[in-house]
């Protein structure tokens, strides 16, 4: 029960002010290239990737943030026909190993995670944002503290949640990228478009 009392708390009073605004990565753009290990232990580089599939990439706060457990489900249940049609999924996440590899076993994960312990991916991506007392005036103690101990390094950063499908040419060809938590990408509605 307090765990839930908890996340309530981290999703009602998480808001998003000045700090994120529109200067993201858009369509027609060149993605970033990262390199990284997920939670099986996998070396994962995109440009590697990208030589023989197109990459769908989700950037996730954190599995405290029931929001994204429900997106992380959503994923998984359509993992299949996004491999079908010649998809990579990766998703970015600053949360611990240790955490990444718990939901991944609670929720039966088959796709990569990667660990942005030095949020290079998300700086890159322009999704990172600090979490302060200007963009969480409820609750910050608390938040704080979750972040903190969910985080690698005990950083206190978040990425908005934001989802690119990357191309062959390494090219953005669609973007999701909402500072409101609670409006994520459909994947199915994205597979009817593939």
């Amino acid at each position: 029960m307090k765990n839930i009392i908890v996340s309530l708390l981290l999703i009602s009073s998480l808001s998003l002010s000045a700090q994120i605004d529109e200067n993201h990565l858009n369509i027609g753009e060149k993605a970033p290239a990262f390199t990284g290990f997920d939670q099986f232990g996998k070396y994962v580089n995109t440009k590697h990737i990208l030589k023989e599939k197109p990459i769908l990439l989700v950037f996730y706060r954190g599995s405290w943030c029931t929001y994204c457990k429900k997106h992380l489900t959503e994923l998984q249940e359509n993992l299949e026909a996004f491999t079908q049609k010649g998809y990579y999924v990766i998703v970015v996440t600053p949360e611990k190993v240790e955490k990444t590899k718990e939901i991944t076993d609670k929720l039966n994960l088959g796709f990569s995670i990667l660990h942005d312990s030095d949020n290079k991916i998300m700086k890159s991506y322009k999704v990172l944002y600090e979490v302060n007392e200007q963009n969480v005036t409820n609750y910050y103690e608390i938040i704080k503290q979750k972040v903190q101990e969910y985080n690698v390094n005990q950083n206190l950063v978040l990425p908005v949640t934001a989802t690119y499908i990357i191309n062959k040419k390494g090219k953005i060809s669609f973007v999701q990228y909402n500072p409101d938590y609670s409006k994520r990408s459909d994947f199915k509605e994205m597979l009817k478009t593939l």
